[in-house]
């Protein structure tokens, strides 16, 4: 059976937004978007489902218990930012939305720390996923970057984000991330159910980085 390769996740999901804040034709970004999804869902995200039911099978019931703690804390998050009222993206944010942007950040910052921890406990079961899945990441990384190769706009080799710029920070950030994003993602939920999860999570980057001014 096919392993999920944790590092493939990241490299999509960073790869994938860092391709939709590119310049180029919208059209074409929204078939590229499309082609990218339906490659998510046939391919990588049942294989992630299988493979976080095997994990689960190696975690205690009180970090079980941890786990669904922290997935409360996060759909917390979520519903508070849909509840927020939208702002004028041309405007500076006000002093009470920055406040409660950082709170957000921080409660956010507080939930990965405690994944870590569980995630550390099970360093060498993440380990193992690591090197079984060496073969897959090489496809699907190959496959991943046909697509892009086919959309992206002319000339567009090579700006997507080096280590210094602002798509490679973020980059960075979800690689860190990539192991305790694996643990609390809920194998209960449906291929279709996780795809949207991932798309809502693309749009959020992409509304972030385009609203405010910057200083």
């Amino acid at each position: 059976m096919k392993k999920i390769s944790l590092i493939v996740l990241a490299l999509v999901s960073v790869s994938f937004f860092a391709f939709c804040q590119g310049k180029g034709d919208p059209k074409k970004r929204e078939e590229a978007k499309k082609e990218i999804n339906a490659y998510m869902k046939a391919n990588v995200l049942p294989v992630m489902i299988e493979q976080r039911k095997e994990l689960d099978k190696k975690l205690s019931s009180s970090e079980k218990k941890e786990i669904e703690s922290l997935r409360a804390r996060i759909n917390t998050l979520k519903a508070q930012k849909e509840n927020m009222p939208k702002r004028d993206r041309s405007q500076e944010p006000t002093e009470e939305q920055r406040k409660a942007f950082e709170a957000a950040k921080k409660e956010m910052r507080l939930i990965m720390t405690d994944a870590w921890a569980i995630v550390d406990n099970h360093e060498a079961d993440f380990e193992a996923l690591k090197e079984d899945n060496k073969e897959n990441a090489e496809k699907w990384k190959a496959d991943m970057k046909a697509i892009f190769d086919k959309y992206k706009p002319e000339g567009a080799e090579g700006k997507r984000g080096g280590k210094g710029g602002r798509h490679g920070k973020m980059g960075m950030m979800m690689d860190q991330n990539k192991a305790p994003m694996f643990l609390l993602m809920d194998p209960t939920k449906s291929v279709d159910e996780l795809a949207a999860e991932m798309e809502q999570r693309q749009a959020g980057r992409q509304g972030h980085h385009r609203g405010g001014k910057r200083k």
